[in-house]
């Protein structure tokens, strides 16, 4: 429930911050032209603003139909500038200077930030004590911690791989596939999946990823030998095997 919460903070504080930083270079046009000076100037505009009309108040169009602009995208916002758009309705324009005085939705950027820190904050909390309370009952050699599951689920690959060529029938085969597959599919690769933090943990990020990396392929081969052995194709089951094997090799390399 509690990283429930973080994520819930973390989300809203995302779509907050978003929200903000669109006001961020599109500051409101005020009846003080001082608002938008810069240094010595005023701010430039990075889209055009206003639309032309004529003398009976219709837009003015340009050969594609489109409206032509009051003020090209570059011009400087001098006061009588300001004064031509906010005489033709215009509130708002969009500029290329940065100034943190003048954006309107600063505090909920500020807001959403703060919200960002205090999700993740909670989230690694919760991550730490469910690794702490992972350690505290279960130790690396128990059946059912993580390193168990995958240490167990190599050994299936590997047996598998070492065993097929053994069998004389095609029914023992296919039978001794989906027996040992089965297993890894219905409990093993669960229990990798609801120790993740606790990998991270032991491993770290990038030790972690390395990990996935391995991890995600070999059961992805061997679930498709678990089909192709149920369908009855052996020889592409075979194939699976001896690919699970190998992607075996990079995740025993991120486990040592």
């Amino acid at each position: 429930m509690t990283r429930i919460v973080g994520n819930l903070i973390i989300s809203i504080s995302l779509i907050l911050g978003a929200i903000a930083a669109t006001t961020a270079y599109v500051p409101r046009l005020t009846d003080t032209d001082s608002d938008l000076r810069i240094g010595l100037g005023f701010a430039h505009l990075n889209a055009p603003a206003g639309a032309a009309q004529n003398t009976f108040g219709e837009f003015e169009l340009d050969d594609a139909g489109n409206r032509i602009p009051l003020i090209e995208t570059g011009t400087e916002l001098t006061p009588p500038v300001q004064s031509q758009l906010r005489q033709n309705g215009v509130t708002r324009v969009r500029i290329k200077e940065f100034k943190f005085q003048r954006w309107e939705l600063s505090w909920l950027f500020t807001l959403a930030t703060f919200g960002l820190i205090l999700g993740a904050r909670i989230v690694t909390r919760e991550a730490a004590r469910e690794i702490a309370k992972h350690k505290a009952i279960t130790q690396p050699g128990q059946v059912d911690s993580p390193e168990v599951a995958v240490q167990t689920i190599l050994g299936i690959a590997r047996s598998l791989h070492e065993d097929l060529p053994k069998l004389s029938s095609d029914s023992e085969k296919a039978t001794a596939i989906l027996t040992r597959i089965d297993r890894v599919q219905k409990h093993l690769s669960m229990q990798v999946v609801d120790s993740r933090n606790v990998l991270i943990g032991q491993l770290g990020l990038a030790g972690f990823a390395e990990f996935m990396s391995g991890y995600s392929r070999m059961e992805r081969t061997l679930n498709r030998a678990w089909s192709a052995a149920a369908d009855g194709v052996l020889d592409e089951a075979v194939d699976c095997i001896a690919a699970a094997v190998k992607h075996g090799e990079i995740v025993q390399k991120a486990l040592d």
